[in-house]
């Protein structure tokens, strides 16, 4: 089940005329609760829309979350740690 063409314009012009706050709203309400593929399709929607206005959807946020951690936990290990030493000595050699 899917949104017909003509559906499909009329939703996307309603959800660009709304709000960038109300957009971010609903962003969080579709992570948590879509049904069916319309409603998929209707958070996609607004998952565009806010790209398109240069903003940060939850899942775009998630991803920077998960890249950051995944970045602490490489470093928290002694090899890590060493790595880590190694680039900043490298770094403030070639700044200087």
């Amino acid at each position: 089940m899917c949104l017909e063409p003509e559906d499909h314009m009329v939703w996307y012009d309603r959800t660009k005329a709304l709000s960038t706050e109300r957009l971010h709203n609903l962003d969080l309400y579709w992570r948590d609760n879509f049904e069916n593929s319309v409603h998929q399709e209707l958070h996609s929607m607004v998952q565009m829309i806010l790209v398109e206005r240069g903003e940060q959807t939850l899942e775009m946020k998630r991803q920077e979350q998960i890249k950051e951690l995944n970045r602490s936990l490489r470093l928290s290990n002694p090899f890590g740690r060493v790595v880590s030493g190694f680039k900043s000595v490298f770094t403030t050699r070639t700044k200087s």
